[in-house]
């Protein structure tokens, strides 16, 4: 299946269920939700001219080679990266002679490397995204280094009791992806006989809850677990426990 198949079949589910958020539909679209496996090239703009150029020329060797027989569908850039690496090797040459106007000449080559290079990642990224199964070689076949994306495993959550009678606040760690904030949705359940059964709250679109109508003096735990597009569905948290008074 396609990556613009899934998409599709992603918002056509989202469209077609009456209640995205039934336990069903959190299963159907975790499914076609899980993290990916991504590259990254490891290095920048920032990196030193000499590393530069020989983890540049490492990812031209690597993709050339092919030792994986992962490329053969070649890199449509590959002559023009090569070629973008020389111009800058004779920048720094020329830096190096004193030629006058040679650093912002040498600042564009680099640049212009660095466009091949990131052209370059987002070939190696498709082919990963088509070959999930193989995708750490893939990566690193390329010399580039492996981002595994952010899960949701450790799910932090804390309560407080009060204010008012029987209240109990509940305040869980928000979903991130690769640092960004994400919408979700968090899925809450309390038990009174230490795990035995499981009551159902209502759901909600932030991380934090409300919590009314607990009995006063009762040891209560709680537990959430979350959903969004790019992370799926959870696992559910530890439990946390308090007396409502």
């Amino acid at each position: 299946m396609s990556k613009k198949e899934i998409r599709d079949l992603q918002k056509n589910l989202m469209a077609q269920m009456f209640n995205p958020y039934t336990v069903s539909g959190f299963i159907l679209l975790a499914s076609l939700s899980l993290p990916i496996t991504k590259g990254k090239l490891g290095f920048d703009l920032l990196t030193a001219d000499g590393d530069f150029v020989r983890k540049a020329k490492a990812v031209h060797a690597a993709l050339l080679a092919d030792a994986g027989g992962y490329y053969t569908v070649p890199f449509a850039n590959l002559a023009a990266l090569l070629t973008s690496i020389d111009d800058f090797e004779t920048e720094m040459a020329n830096m190096d002679a004193g030629v006058l106007g040679t650093p912002g000449a040498k600042n564009v080559a680099k640049r212009k490397v660095m466009r091949y290079l990131k052209k370059a990642l987002n070939y190696i990224n498709d082919l990963a995204f088509d070959q999930q199964v193989n995708s750490v070689e893939i990566i690193t076949g390329s010399t580039m280094l492996v981002n595994l994306p952010i899960t949701q495993d450790k799910q932090d959550l804390k309560a407080n009791v009060g204010p008012g009678v029987g209240v109990v606040m509940l305040y869980a760690k928000a979903v991130k992806w690769y640092g960004k904030y994400q919408k979700a949705t968090y899925e809450w359940q309390f038990t009174i006989d230490r795990g035995t059964t499981w009551e159902d709250l209502p759901y909600t679109n932030k991380a934090k809850t409300r919590v009314t109508g607990m009995l006063i003096g009762i040891e209560t735990s709680f537990r959430k677990r979350s959903f969004s597009e790019k992370t799926g569905l959870s696992p559910w948290s530890e439990w946390v426990s308090v007396h409502p008074i």
